[in-house]
């Protein structure tokens, strides 16, 4: 393929690296020991797709407080830097609505965000503060990777990348830490982490 002029990235567990966040997280509302990714806590506290308050609980505290731990995905500056070196423009798109449910105290979830960008030197760094979007639906998120032109997009959840409105033409990586290098997850989508994406791009 042609050499990709736009890239466009998920935010939560996609550029932002949550692990030890979870930890803190879990043992603060004091769920068992041994429960700490999401891998492990969301089974236990989304009971079912219309039971999930504890789990929109969790998340609550885990995009507020929780920020305190994040830390850039492994490998993420590194890409993000090789990026800005050839020319390419990042953005970051992210399915993050403007606030917590007023169930638990209606926190500010997106300025939070934009700070742990800045703190971290992700954005204005690499990513132009207009370039950074926040959007209230899945299906808003998948409109906006098309109408800024994405031609590759990275996020941890395949519901997006298999969503049916977002074009066949788009490159869709499954980050996920553990993956490298890129291979193929299903039909149309690989699975890559940062690293292992540096290494296919300059291969292009």
């Amino acid at each position: 393929m042609a050499r990709a002029s736009r890239i466009g990235l998920d935010l939560d567990n996609t550029a932002i690296d949550y692990t030890l966040a979870y930890r803190v997280i879990a043992e603060k509302i004091g769920l068992p020991e041994g429960l700490f990714d999401r891998e492990s806590i969301r089974p236990l506290l989304r009971r079912s797709g219309d039971d999930d308050m504890e789990w929109q609980r969790f998340q609550s505290l885990l995009y507020t407080d929780g920020l305190a731990f994040a830390q850039p995905a492994e490998g993420l500056l590194d890409f993000l830097n090789m990026c800005s070196t050839m020319n390419i423009r990042v953005f970051i798109v992210s399915h993050k609505t403007s606030q917590t449910p007023m169930e638990f105290g209606a926190m500010d979830l997106r300025a939070p965000a934009l700070e742990w960008l800045l703190e971290h030197g992700v954005a204005p760094g690499f990513v132009r503060d207009e370039d950074v979007y926040f959007c209230r639906t899945r299906d808003e998120k998948v409109q906006t990777i098309a109408a800024i032109g994405c031609q590759i997009f990275v996020d941890d959840l395949i519901e997006v990348l298999d969503h049916p409105d977002l074009s066949a033409d788009i490159s869709r990586f499954l980050y996920s830490l553990d993956a490298s290098p890129v291979s193929e997850v299903q039909t149309g989508i690989q699975t890559a982490n940062f690293t292992g994406l540096a290494a296919w791009l300059a291969s292009c």
